[in-house]
C-alpha cells in the first residue's frame, strides 16, 4: 500500500465546479483550419474501416497541433477537455466514428472494452445484454472510474430525456476528505479486491489483489474507484466490506455528487469529452430513449505507454478486460 498523501493538492487537476465556474474552462472549439484538416483526413482514410486507421493514417499539421495541445491538458493540466465544433448535420454516425477513432490514435492505444473486443464502445441501451454492463443500459451510473488511463465519450445522438454526464476531479475529492475526514483516507488507500460484472463469466471472478481508491507514486496522487466492483467481491467472498472502507466509500460518494464539486452537462451531438481516468471520475443520469432515434455515444478506452505513475494495482482492472477478451476469443475458436 502506498503511503497516505497528507498535503492539499495544489494543481489545476484538483479543480472543482466552483473554482471553474462551470464547464466553460474545459471547453475547446475546433477552428476552421482544424476542421479542414479533419475533412482532409476523412477523405484520405475513406478506403479504411473507421477503426483500421492508425496514427500514421491520421496525420495532418493542424490536427497534430490540436491533439498535442489536448494531450498536454489531459496529462498535465486539468485532466479533462470538452471539444465542440463538429456539425452533426455534416458528419453522419460513420464519419463521427472515423473522426473520433482517428483523433484517439494521437493519445493512446485503443483497448478492448468487453468480451466482444469492442475498442470503440457503443454506449447504447441493449435490453438483451446478458452481462448487464452499465454502458449498455438505461440506468443511472454513479461517479466512478473506468479501466484504462484515458477515457472519452462522443455524442452521436441524445436521449429523449436524461442522460446527463457528470465529471468530478478525484484529486479535489482527496483534498476535501483530507480537510474534513482525514481518517477515511487510509481505508481508501488500502482498497479492496474487485469483481466486475463481466469477470463472473470468466476463469477468475475476483482479483487476487486489492485495488486502492487512491495511490501516491512519486508524489503524484491518482484515483481508481468503482465501489460496485468492491461490493461484488465482498459478496463472492461471503463477507461485508470492512466497516471503515464502507464508511469511506459512503462519504466519497456523497462528496462526488456535491454541486460545488461536480460538473453536470449534456453532451450535444458532435461534441466529445476526453479525460484522464486516474484524475477524473464520471457519471450518468438515467435516460429515456426515443425508439426511432436511440441515444448513442461512442466510448474510447486508451492505454498510454509511459503514462502517469500509479500503483501497479490500478492496471489490474485493464488486465482483467484483456483476459476476458482473450478467453472469449479462445472459446470461439
Amino acid at each position: 500500500m502506498t503511503p497516505v498523501y497528507r498535503q492539499i493538492i495544489d494543481h489545476p487537476s484538483a479543480w472543482t465546479r466552483r473554482s471553474l465556474g462551470g464547464d466553460g474552462p474545459l471547453r475547446r472549439r475546433l477552428t476552421a483550419a482544424e476542421l479542414d484538416g479533419v475533412d482532409r483526413l476523412l477523405d484520405a482514410t475513406a478506403h479504411l474501416a473507421p477503426q483500421q486507421a492508425t496514427r500514421a493514417d491520421f496525420d495532418h499539421p493542424a490536427v497534430n497541433a490540436l491533439m498535442a495541445g489536448l494531450r498536454d491538458e489531459i496529462m498535465h493540466g486539468r485532466g479533462a477537455v470538452i471539444v465542440e465544433g463538429l456539425d452533426p448535420g455534416r458528419y453522419d454516425a460513420e464519419r463521427l466514428e472515423r473522426i473520433y477513432w482517428g483523433l484517439g490514435t494521437h493519445l493512446g492505444i485503443g483497448a478492448a472494452q468487453s468480451a466482444r473486443g469492442d475498442r470503440l464502445g457503443y454506449v447504447q441501451n441493449q435490453a438483451d445484454d446478458e452481462v448487464k454492463r452499465g454502458y449498455r443500459s438505461l440506468r443511472e451510473l454513479h461517479m466512478h472510474t473506468d479501466s484504462y488511463e484515458l477515457v472519452g465519450l462522443m455524442c452521436v445522438r441524445k436521449a429523449k430525456s436524461g442522460g446527463l454526464s457528470g465529471l468530478v476531479s478525484g484529486l479535489a475529492l482527496h483534498n476535501e476528505i483530507l480537510r474534513t475526514r482525514p481518517e477515511l483516507l487510509e481505508p481508501l488507500y488500502r482498497g479492496y479486491r474487485y469483481a466486475s460484472d463481466e469477470a463472473r463469466f470468466s476463469s477468475k471472478a475476483i482479483t487476487d489483489e486489492a485495488i486502492p481508491a487512491f495511490c501516491a507514486v512519486d508524489g503524484v496522487v491518482s484515483c481508481c474507484y468503482e465501489p460496485a466492483h468492491m461490493k461484488n467481491a465482498a459478496q463472492y467472498l461471503g463477507e461485508p466490506l470492512p466497516a471503515d472502507l464502507a464508511q469511506a466509500c459512503d462519504y466519497f460518494d456523497e462528496l462526488s455528487m456535491r454541486d460545488d464539486l461536480a460538473l453536470r452537462l449534456q453532451l450535444q451531438p458532435g461534441e466529445f469529452m476526453l479525460w484522464h481516468n486516474y484524475i477524473c471520475l464520471h457519471s450518468r443520469t438515467a435516460f429515456e430513449d426515443d425508439p426511432q432515434q436511440r441515444r448513442l455515444l461512442l466510448r474510447l478506452w486508451l492505454s498510454v505507454p509511459d503514462g502517469r505513475p500509479v500503483d501497479p494495482a490500478f492496471r489490474i482492472r485493464a488486465e482483467t478486460y484483456e483476459r476476458i477478451y482473450r478467453e472469449a476469443r479462445a472459446r470461439a475458436a
